[in-house]
């Protein structure tokens, strides 16, 4: 039997959003450093695209929102309740991890942080240009 040489992954310093078994938002430490919030809560604008499965964040500080809340993420661990985002959206109770694929440009959601939802190929395939 041949074997196949592994390279374990390093997409470790990918900045990434995962939702756990238990429907909480987690903001990964190399994202929290993005947003420059580690070991600080931080509150951010949610956006979720049902198509493309992608989740698209902001802060209140850079967009402003009309009758919008933003989520908090709590300072210890960057977690957020998400059961209200996966009970609307009827996102599948499992473990999903979503990577950073840029920042949006123009339209509505200028200047959110766009995140796609790994192993799913999005219909419309990337980002507007």
């Amino acid at each position: 039997m041949a074997f196949e040489l592994y390279n374990p992954s390093t997409r470790t310093n990918e900045p990434y959003i995962a939702i756990d078994r238990q429907g909480r938002l987690r903001l990964s430490s190399s994202l929290r450093d993005m947003l420059n919030c580690r070991d600080r809560s931080i509150s951010l604008y949610l956006a979720y695209d049902p198509v493309n499965h992608r989740i698209a964040i902001a802060k209140p500080d850079i967009v402003r929102q009309v009758n919008v809340r933003p989520l908090k993420f709590d300072a210890a661990r960057g977690y957020a309740s998400g059961a209200g985002l996966i009970a609307k959206y009827r996102i599948p109770a499992q473990a999903h991890r979503y990577t950073y694929v840029g920042k949006e440009r123009g339209g509505e959601y200028n200047g959110w942080l766009v995140f796609q939802r790994e192993h799913y190929e999005a219909p419309d395939d990337k980002l507007p240009e």
